[in-house]
């Protein structure tokens, strides 16, 4: 597996404060916006002008007499201090960025204050809700995602300069500032390999990807499932996950059924979730258990019309540590699988016999993509084929429900 650390634009984070994890994050949000912005200069630096000129063409920066530029970081100006200047004879280009921190709009307007009639302030994010904290003034915003484009479509005038391109390219992507590229070995890898600055990195993909998703799903689904999480990851975790789910506040019996994308080192898993409660509880469980019983002709039709690359996994939820079940204190032992296609009446009594028999039992239905398939590596295709597969499993929570 690729480490990041191999990467000439990364660096090594400082250690952890772990009596105060709020004033690690703030220190860390600052290390990443100090560190990224070095990287963007250093990479204009060590290229040819023909790269500057390519963003500043892309994004339509105006400057005046473009001369050999400097290039300079955390200048001190009269009220405020930029995070770099790209300097010309006659204007410059000042650039305030903010990759995990929130924009400042008092420290945006002592820029503009300070700055002269032809310079430029560029204000680059992560967040494009961002852009409406500026608006109306004299700003070009830069999304991370259009710097990621920006640089992608450049093509380098020598060996050195596309190494540079493929080096920023790769940094950006693992710090989760480009767009969604799909998922590569170095993902699955993780969980064979461990190494501990990949978890950033994969918990932007999926959180990204899942985003993506998200967003495509029908308004239906949408409007019953609204809000979407990353699972916690562990010290030597096994999966990463984003779960599409309800409004955790309301009271809703049903609260715990979503949707779920997991990978892990073999598999691309999406499948939806019923759990809580016992075949004879007026919860989820058991609610299942009931309709299913009085109609199992009609649950094979449903779970038939899924297709043929679906299976149904009853699991038993156990306490990772005592003897409770509680948020973050659970895990599943899978006890039996079925593949979709094959699908009797003997079958579905021997669901029912799961159900009735273990004490808390939890369902899976859904479909793996195997690591190495060439989908996963196309972005478009993926997130339109999870959008279909979240939409057919859709139909299995609304029998629940009904």
């Amino acid at each position: 597996m690729s480490d990041p650390h191999k990467n000439i634009f990364y660096y090594y984070r400082g250690p952890s404060s772990k009596k105060d994890n709020n004033l690690d994050e703030i220190i860390y949000d600052r290390q990443v916006e100090d560190n990224t912005t070095k990287a963007l200069i250093n990479f204009f630096e060590y290229s040819s002008i023909s790269l500057l000129h390519h963003f500043i063409q892309y994004f339509q920066i105006k400057v005046k007499n473009i001369s050999t530029p400097k290039f300079l970081l955390q200048v001190s100006m009269a009220r405020s201090r930029p995070d770099a200047v790209i300097k010309f004879v006659n204007s410059a280009i000042y650039i305030e960025n903010k990759v995990g921190a929130p924009v400042d709009l008092r420290q945006i307007l002592n820029h503009m204050e300070t700055i002269e009639k032809n310079d430029s302030l560029v204000l680059i994010t992560n967040n494009n809700d961002d852009h409406a904290i500026i608006s109306g003034l004299d700003i070009i915003y830069i999304n991370w995602n259009e710097i990621y484009r920006c640089f992608k479509h450049y093509t380098p005038v020598n060996i050195n300069e596309k190494f540079l391109k493929e080096q920023f390219l790769s940094y950006l992507e693992v710090m989760g500032l480009s767009d969604f590229n799909g998922f590569k070995k170095d993902d699955f890898d993780f969980f064979i390999n461990c190494i501990d600055d990949y978890k950033p990195v994969i918990r932007n993909k999926i959180e990204k990807f899942g985003n993506l998703v998200y967003e495509q799903l029908s308004a239906e689904i949408k409007s019953i499932y609204n809000d979407r999480y990353v699972g916690n990851i562990s010290k030597n975790p096994q999966l990463v996950w984003f779960g599409i789910r309800k409004d955790k506040s309301i009271k809703d019996v049903f609260k715990h059924c979503n949707f779920v994308l997991e990978i892990n080192s073999d598999n691309l898993k999406l499948y939806s979730v019923i759990r809580d409660g016992r075949y004879n509880q007026n919860k989820p469980v058991g609610i299942l258990y009931k309709k299913i019983k009085d109609n199992p002709d009609y649950f094979i039709s449903l779970l038939s019309s899924l297709g043929k690359d679906y299976y149904l996994d009853v699991s038993k939820r156990v306490p990772k540590s005592g003897n409770k079940i509680l948020p973050g204190n659970e895990k599943w032992e899978l006890v039996s699988l079925f593949k979709l296609e094959f699908l009797t009446n003997e079958t579905i009594d021997y669901l029912l016999m799961l159900l009735k028999n273990i004490d808390f039992p939890g369902i899976r239905i859904g479909r793996d993509i195997k690591r190495g398939e060439k989908i996963l590596q196309e972005p478009e295709n993926l997130i339109n084929f999870v959008k279909v597969v979240i939409e057919n499993e859709f139909n299995i929570l609304k029998f629940l429900e009904s």
